[in-house]
This record gives C-alpha cells, structure tokens and sequence, in this order.
C-alpha cells in the first residue's frame, strides 16, 4: 500500500481591530445590558468588544509573518472616538455603538492597512468603512438613539486578531499588536 503525503494548507480567519480599554468595555456593556433587556438579543461578551479595522476572512497560517511585516510599515496617529450613537442594522439583526464623527486618524489607518495589504496581493472585502462596535446580536427591534452621555475612548493600539470557532463560540487570539 502506498500513501500518498498531503500538504495540509491550514487557513486561518483574520482582522485588524481595535479594542477598548476595560473602562470603555464595562460602559458598553452596560449600554448592552439596557438594550438587552429592552429590545431582545444577545449581549456581545466584554472580550470580543472591538471595533474592526479590515476583515480579511481565511488566509494561509504561512501569511501571517508577512502580515505582521506590512502592519509594521503602518505609520498612524492616536486618536479618541466619541462614542454617541445607538444603530440597528436589519439585515443581520446587530444593534451597535459608534460615533457620530469619527476622526480622519482612524480613516487614515483603515486607508493605510488596505493600500499596503492590496500592494501585496492579499485580497479583503472592500465595502465603504462604517465603523461600529456591535453590542447585541439577534436583536429583533428596531434602535437608533443618542447616547446620553457619550463614551470616550482614546486609541493607541491596533491588533492583528485570529478568530477561532470553538465549542463554545468564537474565540479572539491576538497575533500581534501596534501602538499608535
């Protein structure tokens, strides 16, 4: 009998996020626990709070060297986000958080990520950047409000993030990270 050896070629799902200090995740997730309540759904658990940067969905598990490598050219600003508004998106059910206006740093490091990782062939979803911080799923009701008192957030680091399916849910292993 012969065996035949088989290059297993692993993949990996991959994202560039931000993630709130503790003292913005306990606000969110108390915004979280109020809408929770009100409209239905499922709060998102306080370590997976982030704010996406660019998905780029599964890659090699040999990219991702060359993934921290470009991230290292990535030169960016620290910049604080004024979290103000309540959102619901229907065709996924998500109720979330994000700012009314969000600083052109921001935009500079998502634009910065996508040019760099374009030059060098990684492929990504490139839909119009609307930055959020999704805090219920499966939620059914409609939401869209000010908060009241906004949530201030001051960013200085940036994540290579794996997400990996468990049994009990998803998982965020960080790979890498960057100051600001």
């Amino acid at each position: 009998m012969i065996k035949h050896n088989k290059i297993e070629r692993k993949s990996i799902r991959v994202f560039f996020a931000i993630f709130p200090n503790k003292q913005v995740q306990k606000q969110l997730i108390q915004h979280g626990g109020m809408l929770e309540s009100a409209y239905g759904g499922h709060k998102i658990k306080m370590q997976h709070l982030h704010m996406t940067l660019l998905f780029l969905e599964n890659i090699s598990i040999h990219q991702i060297q060359t993934l921290r490598e470009i991230a290292q050219t990535i030169s960016a600003k620290k910049f604080a986000l004024k979290l103000d508004i309540i959102g619901y998106w229907k065709h996924n059910h998500i109720a979330y958080i994000r700012a009314q206006e969000s600083p052109a740093e921001l935009f500079s490091l998502t634009d910065s990520l996508k040019i760099a990782l374009s030059e060098n062939g990684f492929v990504f979803d490139n839909r119009t950047y609307k930055p959020h911080i999704t805090i219920l799923r499966k939620t059914i009701c409609h939401i869209n409000a000010n908060l009241i008192k906004p949530i201030q957030w001051y960013v200085n680091q940036w994540f290579l993030i794996q997400s990996q399916p468990t049994h009990s849910g998803v998982e965020y292993i960080p790979l890498n990270h960057w100051d600001l």
